[in-house]
């Protein structure tokens, strides 16, 4: 599940993972699953809307490896965003809100995948270009953002805790206990989520086969690709594949 916040008035600050944000209208917040909310303090002129998509509707619309890291990995989510980018995310929502009450629209789904798909590629567009919101860390929060950009940059060939201790010079028990305190993740869930974001994003919005898609994540074998994959979504990559087409 990811939650959008669209803020329209006023000021919101939350404290999400290891990072505290204070974000002023017009401005985005986008909430993951798996992330551990501490707190969001809205000021009393605050106004906006949300956007809650099941992960069952986010990987239907077959968006792009790139864009994804960019929208649900990568430190992008709270942004401020222009007028008339509030403009056109406001004009997306009344039209999947609209879309949603024609229940006898045949084309209904595919009408609302669309402006979905559309709102993302825009929000991904802005939260390259535009200034992240001001954060605050301390030490042992930079040292868990320090993983997590480590990881991004190698986890096709990394899934190993120990390879990313050593980049940061400590051990693997004290690099697990430092996420798990500041991020409410283990160091290999933060690998898997990493791994199998890749994984789902390849079998929904390429041809490429499991075994090209196991080589590309550097697995030994289609077989063990498929257990790794199993264990973390409970269910296998051909399944996964299948249940998109139903």
């Amino acid at each position: 599940m990811a939650t959008q916040i669209v803020i329209t008035s006023g000021s919101l600050k939350c404290r999400v993972d290891f990072r505290t944000y204070s974000l002023h209208a017009p401005a985005m917040a986008i909430f993951l699953r798996g992330q551990v909310i501490e707190s969001v303090e809205a000021d009393e002129e605050f106004s906006g809307f949300g956007i809650m998509m099941s992960h069952e509707l986010t990987d239907s619309l077959n968006l792009p490896v790139g864009l994804q890291e960019k929208l649900f990995l990568q430190n992008t989510q709270f942004h401020s965003i222009s007028e008339q980018m509030l403009e056109a995310y406001m004009a997306c929502y009344r039209q999947v809100s609209s879309a949603m009450k024609q229940e006898d629209n045949p084309y209904r789904e595919q009408i609302i995948k669309h402006l979905f798909s559309a709102y993302y590629y825009g929000l991904g567009y802005y939260a390259h270009n535009t200034k992240k919101a001001p954060t605050t860390m301390t030490t042992q929060e930079q040292m868990c953002e320090r993983f997590i950009n480590l990881v991004s940059k190698n986890f096709k060939h990394e899934r190993d805790i120990g390879f990313y201790a050593d980049k940061l010079c400590i051990s693997n028990k004290y690099l697990s206990t430092l996420l798990k305190q500041n991020t409410g993740m283990t160091a290999l869930e933060w690998i898997e989520r990493y791994v199998v974001l890749y994984a789902k994003s390849s079998l929904s919005s390429t041809s490429m086969t499991i075994q090209q898609i196991s080589d590309e994540l550097g697995f030994p074998s289609q077989s063990v690709f498929g257990k790794y994959f199993k264990r973390v979504e409970g269910i296998s990559p051909r399944a996964y594949r299948h249940s998109l087409k139903e």
